[in-house]
């Protein structure tokens, strides 16, 4: 018996066309994500308090998207659609928001809210969360969490902040070394408490230390009489939970790790640091290094002008005290700057030169710790390596201003001379800062990104008006 075919009548041009512009908009709306047009839309709402438009457009983005939305509105506008949604944010927003978002986000929720939250997040999310909040209302929340889930994040919180133990996750799956796998999978297809995304298996011995790992991959292609301990990669570097997270990172790059364990100081398994949580401590960290070097932070962009303001003050006084004391540098040669005008032209000249080469420098070098690749193998090479670089760069730029000042002041032709001499030694000074600040800042555990700078500007300036109007009085007077 022959099957009917069902026809059907031919779509009209003009309907197609519209299913092709549909799909057109669709597409784009794929592909760029949170869109202007949807950012918009959701402002019109909230400035024409449509409470169910803002949330139909809500409930259509996904955790990255709505985690960008609410980044993007200003405090108000925050505050307002955090309302409109009654405090019913997905969980996994959370860990996608900014620092400084994420505590204001918070502020505007009442303690059930928070607690059902952080109820739903793995333990690192959580602790991430918790971290900031004063100690009252902290010990408050975590009072009212699931008894596993507190465990962890009350062991977490113990470490200090910025250490492997504060950003491990303690949602990992272990299984014992005599194990087989058929044990394995059969625990896998079986135990309902495992974590939702895993990779990586890690292999434990009767006290709890790690002797190796198993990727899911291997496991699944290894035979069923086969015993974990003889699959498993046994060649694991074990990270102790109060390293440094930035030392943490260095070594995911060094070893190319997807995950590693975190021991405690018995060398037992207490956690796992997964690849995501390194991309974000290395967004961070690099970041904070940036905006330090020029006395902001990283959260500046969401915070109130309050805030801000508060926030760059100490480093603007610091900033006016190198500025003075520059300024009292040129005040001990006033006298011959009055009677040579063309003195104060060009002083900061040399003193502009210097800071630039400093800062090269210091940029290099900043990086360069962070990064590990400056190690005590290799510093005293790099301190010549960076002298070098100065005195070319001031055997250079010397003889160019000797030759402009000559050009432009004629009738002083023994100012080219001195500030040539000027010019070559600041440069070789400045460039000589540039690595010796940041290199005895982090000797005495100091963020060299912090005050390297600060340091940087105070010798370059003072040390450029000094040499160059000291010179001046040696040769013109």
């Amino acid at each position: 018996m022959k099957k009917s075919i069902k026809t059907r009548k031919p779509t009209p041009k003009k309907y197609k066309k519209k299913q092709k512009s549909n799909l057109k908009n669709f597409q784009e709306q794929q592909i760029l994500g949170l869109g202007p047009k949807i950012v918009n839309s959701v402002l019109i709402g909230l400035e024409e308090n449509d409470k169910s438009h803002v949330r139909k457009i809500v409930e259509g983005l996904d955790e990255y998207d709505l985690a960008k939305l609410i980044e993007v509105l200003d405090v108000d506008e925050r505050k307002k659609l955090i309302e409109y949604l009654d405090g019913h944010i997905d969980p996994s927003v959370f860990p996608e928001l900014n620092e400084v978002v994420q505590e204001q986000v918070i502020e505007t929720l009442d303690e059930n809210q928070i607690v059902n939250i952080v109820n739903e997040l793995d333990s690192d999310d959580a602790v991430e969360l918790l971290e900031h909040m004063d100690d009252d209302e902290q010990k408050n929340i975590i009072s009212q969490l699931d008894p596993q889930l507190k465990h962890q994040v009350k062991s977490s919180l113990h470490y200090p902040e910025d250490s492997a133990g504060r950003i491990m996750s303690r949602d990992f799956v272990h299984m014992p070394e005599n194990w087989t796998v058929k044990e394995a999978k059969n625990f896998l297809l079986n135990d309902d408490d495992l974590p939702d995304e895993f990779y990586t298996i890690f292999i434990t011995d009767e006290k709890m230390r790690p002797v190796g790992e198993i990727t899911l991959d291997k496991l699944l292609r290894a035979k069923a009489n086969q015993n974990l301990s003889v699959i498993m990669d046994g060649e694991i570097v074990p990270i102790e939970a109060y390293t440094d997270q930035e030392e943490v990172a260095h070594m995911f790059r060094e070893y190319g790790w997807m995950s590693a364990v975190v021991v405690d100081n018995k060398g037992h398994l207490v956690g796992v640091i997964n690849i995501d949580d390194i991309v974000d401590i290395v967004h961070e960290e690099a970041s904070e290094d940036i905006m330090h070097l020029s006395g902001a932070e990283e959260g500046d962009v969401y915070k109130s002008v309050k805030d801000i303001f508060k926030s760059r003050i100490p480093w603007l006084l610091t900033n006016l005290a190198a500025t003075v004391m520059a300024s009292s540098v040129v005040k001990g040669f006033q006298d011959i700057i009055a009677q040579i005008s063309i003195l104060a032209v060009l002083m900061p000249i040399v003193a502009s030169m210097g800071g630039t080469t400093g800062n090269q420098t210091l940029a290099v070098v900043v990086r360069a710790l962070a990064t590990k690749e400056l190690t005590s193998r290799n510093t005293l090479r790099m301190i010549f390596k960076e002298f070098m670089v100065g005195f070319l760069n001031g055997m250079l730029f010397a003889g160019l201003i000797a030759l402009v000042t000559w050009l432009l002041f004629p009738d002083y032709q023994q100012m080219s001379l001195i500030i040539a001499i000027a010019m070559l030694c600041n440069l070789c000074i400045a460039s000589l800062a540039g690595i010796l600040i940041p290199l005895t800042l982090n000797k005495f555990k100091v963020d060299p990104a912090v005050s390297s700078g600060v340091f940087l500007i105070a010798l370059t300036d003072s040390g450029g008006y000094f040499i160059f109007l000291g010179l001046a009085k040696l040769f013109l007077f």
